[in-house]
């Protein structure tokens, strides 16, 4: 990606938490929790729906469908305190949601729609 009329390029950091912790929320969920915090972290899940089966398929052959990832782009104008307060609030926002262990509901869950047919809440 570039800014400032291609001459500076516009870093996207990608990650995922990490599958193996089992955490009872994903990436996805952070999003969600990072709004609260003022941050818009994109949470993604790593599939598609098939239209031609109606299955939903991993993107990549060595994670799952349910695998999720979050990006955060740092932006020419972010300065050194604002990224302090992301990483702050980022991990502020995993201590809230591992504080609620199995507790924990996604806020994110696949939800029928009033029409029936199915549906995410994102």
């Amino acid at each position: 990606m570039l800014d400032a009329g291609d001459t500076k390029c516009l870093p996207v950091v990608a990650a995922m938490l990490n599958p193996e912790l089992g955490l009872p929320f994903d990436d996805i969920d952070l999003q969600h929790q990072m709004q609260q915090y003022h941050w818009y972290v994109s949470g993604y899940r790593m599939s598609f729906h098939d239209p031609n089966d109606e299955e939903t398929k991993a993107l990549f052959t060595d994670l799952p469908a349910t695998q999720t990832m979050f990006r955060v782009v740092v932006k020419a104008n972010n300065t050194r305190v604002m990224m302090d307060n992301l990483i702050t609030s980022l991990k502020a926002c995993l201590e809230e949601m591992a504080s609620l262990g199995p507790g924990f509901v996604s806020m994110h869950a696949p939800k029928k729609l009033a029409t029936g047919m199915k549906g995410h809440a994102c």
